[in-house]
């Protein structure tokens, strides 16, 4: 753990991240093979980094959280 990653959820973070970009796309190419609709691949292809950015934040703010805790004692 570096001194930025001090309760351990950089890995954790990026792995959750990559899992929701992951399901966006096979969801949106899923959704174009049965439907030929482009726009709604386009649709997931745009919420896939969106996702992606999300769960990023979600996780700095449990960092946030657990900082102010460790801020407490």
């Amino acid at each position: 753990m570096t001194d930025h990653d001090r309760h351990g959820t950089r890995r954790i973070s990026r792995i959750a991240a990559l899992l929701m970009a992951v399901f966006f796309v096979a969801i949106g190419a899923a959704g174009f093979q049965r439907t030929g609709d482009s726009s709604l691949l386009l649709l997931f292809l745009v919420l896939a980094p969106v996702g992606f950015g999300v769960v990023m934040l979600l996780f700095r703010g449990v960092d946030f959280v657990l900082d102010s805790l460790n801020r407490r004692r």
